[in-house]
């Protein structure tokens, strides 16, 4: 009998793709696959299909975006298969007007700045989308009443911060808050100038370091550990809130750096190896902001090393409000992107080598938000996300702060006051850190530079006088919690040896990281032909403390190496030491940390294995000298594919510490590795989520060319 009652799956095939679209991801793919007209209307879904592929590559739709979904998903599974084979669709040189020592390279800008007299006399911005079009545009701010030492911008709030000496402020620094576009005081900031780091009397006069962030509304200023001061001041402001609008941090042990977790949590380093996370909620400048909530120790060091520089890499912040200027159909979520952490270690009990050991991790800052509860019940740990992070086995309880759990642990959380109070002896740099450069590239300590971090001619420091600030200062939240690295760190993270001139703040961006690798035939070619190096010197990869965990592991990697005679060179060195006047070839090499990117990878090889296989086998195909020397030890996970070469990791890897940690490196945290076709003549690489930038550099170190490279 009629009832006249219509079903869901009767309705017009647009009413019941409207109603879909309201539905979550995991329950459209549910839907997927109830039944046969479900499924073909889903697939056959322009709209749906992009809210599928967005989820998988871990984006967010534009809303000012005109385009059809036809169009937006075209152009989604285009870019994404550039990246997936490094293949991209463009390349275009951007003109320089001009070098510097200060950049700044977000939101499609890249900017410059030009020194006279010691004093950064103009900022120069070269709109990267526009050398595509063939027209290049750029902008000029000239500043010739600030002393500009620093600065940084967000092109999505047409927002440029500048960080500024005022000798006749109260302050050490000013924050200038202006238009990205035209100079001018930004119309959402209260006031225009954010004063930073109070004066005091009997204040001693240094070579100073600062570091600024942006977070949407918040900005992170960071003014770092010298040599004459005796602590660090680290300030977060909500820049459209009217003052008081900030909450800080002072260390009597220094802050080696920090990075936004959150739109309401942080991390700072300690100089001695741990990450403490802080909180703020409500008003920020409460007396009760910020709290700590969690420390996080590294691993554990040998007896005879300390730390010597420990920095954060991530983009986009976690409160990017979206592009602004490009024409974009979609970004990369704020809520999915990679942390890198570079490690320097040294042996500060011999002043007569002055070598430094570097390393580098990566990590989800999601990993760094647990609870109390969920460090101390890992079975509840289990991400509910259809695309799940790498989740380990690691039943270990987080301690508290009074009961030490390794040899990294026998010390107590900062104290935040104006107590006195010593530091700690792995903060104490080597009496040669006066000569530290910014442009050394060496494994020199002599040269070794402090990453991410402008020098200020003059700055201001804190002596041991009293603070007369009133504003918020941290508190120890009643929740806090000490995780030891065995509890947190093995299951996921994935560590590497590193160059140490790398520069990964540049070098990350959402869940993909880039960097160079040496075409170590070239390498060893120029080395013999400049004389460097007798013929009984052995060069290549010492990795005879290394070795796979399973079929699905990875090697101690230490492609940023040469060895000559047992010692270790980076490429830098290499170039420095032959007096090179070009630069060495390198191949390109992307890894993408996002687990669908791993799960399409697996599943391509695996279609295309005896394809593939053959195609290794070609005399065409050239594979990377330093993947030559042991090509039988990768076998099937490092094969050709579609113009450059992937293999996947997927199992436990360990890191050959050469003595600087107690234990060599387990890692577990999975990626996708595709290393390019072609050599590249570059000194660095940075990236966006659209775009790879060629960095070339000349005498000096100077910038002389930047090719844009569009995916």
């Amino acid at each position: 009998m009629d009832t006249g009652v219509m079903s869901f799956l009767q309705l017009p095939v647009e009413l019941v793709c409207d109603v879909l679209q309201l539905l979550s991801v995991q329950d459209l793919l549910q839907c997927n696959l109830v039944c046969n007209r479900l499924h073909r209307m889903i697939n056959d879904s322009s709209a749906l299909q992009f809210t599928i592929e967005l989820s998988r590559c871990r984006m967010n739709a534009a809303p000012t975006s005109e385009l059809s979904f036809a169009s937006r998903l075209r152009l989604l599974r285009d870019r994404e298969y550039a990246w997936r084979t490094l293949n991209p669709k463009s390349r275009h040189q951007l003109k320089l007007a001009h070098s510097g020592t200060i950049y700044e390279f977000a939101g499609g800008v890249y900017g410059v700045g030009k020194e006279i007299e010691r004093r950064t006399a103009f900022i120069t911005f070269y709109d990267l989308p526009s050398v595509a079009s063939g027209v290049q545009r750029s902008i000029k701010h000239t500043f010739s009443e600030t002393n500009v030492v620093d600065f940084t911008m967000d092109p999505a709030q047409d927002l440029l911060v500048l960080v500024s000496m005022n000798h006749d402020s109260p302050y050490v620094y000013d924050l200038h808050l202006r238009k990205l576009s035209t100079n001018e005081p930004h119309p959402l900031a209260p006031a225009p100038i954010l004063p930073c780091y109070q004066k005091h009397q009997g204040m001693n006069f240094a070579d100073g370091a600062v570091q600024i962030q942006i977070s949407g509304e918040l900005i992170g200023f960071l003014v770092k550990e010298t040599l004459l001061s005796l602590r660090a001041h680290f300030e977060v402001f909500k820049w459209r809130t009217l003052f008081p609008n900030s909450c800080m941090v002072k260390s009597l042990v220094g802050i080696d750096d920090f990075t936004f977790l959150s739109e309401d949590h942080f991390l700072l380093v300690q100089p001695n190896g741990l990450f403490d996370v802080y909180s703020f909620s409500g008003s920020i400048s409460d007396l009760s902001n910020p709290i700590l909530r969690a420390s996080y120790e590294l691993p554990a060091l040998s007896p005879a090393y300390s730390f010597w520089y420990i920095s954060l890499s991530s983009n986009p912040s976690p409160d990017f409000p979206g592009p602004a200027g490009e024409n974009k159909a979609f970004y990369c979520s704020p809520a999915d992107r990679l942390h890198a952490c570079c490690i320097y270690v040294y042996q500060p009990a011999l002043p007569d080598r002055d070598t430094v050991y570097p390393f580098v991790f990566f990590f989800h800052p999601k990993t760094l938000l647990k609870s109390q509860h969920e460090w101390k019940h890992p079975s509840l740990n289990a991400d509910s996300n259809i695309f799940p992070l790498w989740q380990g086995s690691n039943t270990v309880e987080a301690h508290d702060d009074n009961v030490p759990s390794s040899p990294t642990s026998n010390y107590n959380s900062p104290v935040f006051s104006d107590t006195s109070m010593p530091s700690s002896p792995q903060s104490n740099p080597p009496s040669s850190a006066s000569s530290v450069s910014l442009d050394g590239s060496s494994n020199d300590l002599l040269n070794f530079p402090a990453p991410q971090a402008t020098h200020a001619g003059s700055s201001m420091l804190f002596d041991a006088s009293p603070s007369t600030f009133n504003r918020a200062t941290p508190t120890k939240g009643q929740s806090h919690i000490r995780v030891p690295w065995e509890a947190w760190g093995p299951q996921n993270t994935r560590w590497f040896r590193e160059h140490l001139s790398k520069d990964w703040q540049r070098s990350i961006y959402g869940l993909r990281t880039v960097d160079c690798v040496v075409d170590r035939a070239a390498l060893e070619s120029s080395i013999y032909r400049s004389g460097s190096v007798g013929e009984d010197s052995e060069i290549g990869q010492n990795d005879s403390d290394s070795f796979i965990e399973d079929d699905g592991g990875d090697e101690s990697d230490e492609d940023g190496f040469i060895f000559i005679n047992e010692v270790a060179f980076s490429v830098g060195d290499i170039e420095s030491q032959l007096g090179c006047t070009g630069t060495l070839p390198k191949f390109i090499r992307v890894r993408d940390f996002n687990p669908y990117s791993i799960s399409k990878a697996v599943e391509e090889l695996a279609i295309n294995e005896s394809l593939q296989i053959q195609d290794r086998a070609s005399p065409q195909c050239r594979l990377p000298s330093y993947i030559d020397r042991d090509i039988n030890a990768f076998s099937s996970d490092m094969i050709r594919d579609r113009g450059g070469y992937r293999r996947v990791v997927t199992g436990p890897s360990k890191v050959n510490a050469r003595g600087v940690f107690l234990e060599n490196i387990s890692s577990c945290l999975p990626y996708v590795e595709v290393i390019s076709k072609d050599t590249f003549n570059v000194n660095e690489v940075m990236m966006d989520d659209s775009r790879l930038l060629l960095i070339k550099r000349g005498r000096g170190r100077k910038l002389k060319t930047i090719t844009i490279l569009d995916m």
